[in-house]
């Protein structure tokens, strides 16, 4: 089993990492859009977790966060039952989000859409 994990991960670096880096380093340019949408994406992640910690919402979160991780270590460890099970709720799982963080969401919309971009971001 730990042989098939090995080359399964082989496979992907072979397939998706190695062909990704070769194509950065024959277009610097990608590396420094990769920069920048890291960059992005890692601040509105952070502010995103900073908005949901002042909330009931954060419990939730680790929830989600923790059944994601089972379902992955489910297809890992070839659970296929279980796995079924859980790929299954999560096909939902965007639905679920927006009913159980509908008031959070609505809070951030509600500031994004009534005063300036920059005090949305700004430290609470």
């Amino acid at each position: 089993m730990l042989e098939n994990i090995r080359i399964m991960f082989e496979n992907f670096y072979e397939q998706n990492i190695a062909d990704y880096l070769l194509s950065l380093h024959q277009y610097p340019i990608k590396l420094i859009l990769l920069i920048i949408d890291i960059t992005i994406v890692v601040f509105l992640a952070y502010k995103v977790l900073q908005l949901v910690k002042e909330t009931r919402a954060w419990q939730l979160l680790k929830g989600i966060v923790y059944l994601i991780i089972v379902t992955a270590l489910s297809g890992v460890l070839e659970l296929n039952i279980l796995h079924f099970i859980l790929t299954s709720v999560m096909t939902y799982g965007v639905i679920i989000i927006i009913v159980i963080f509908q008031p959070e969401l609505r809070r951030a919309l509600e500031q994004l859409g009534t005063s300036k971009i920059t005090k949305f971001f700004r430290n609470r």
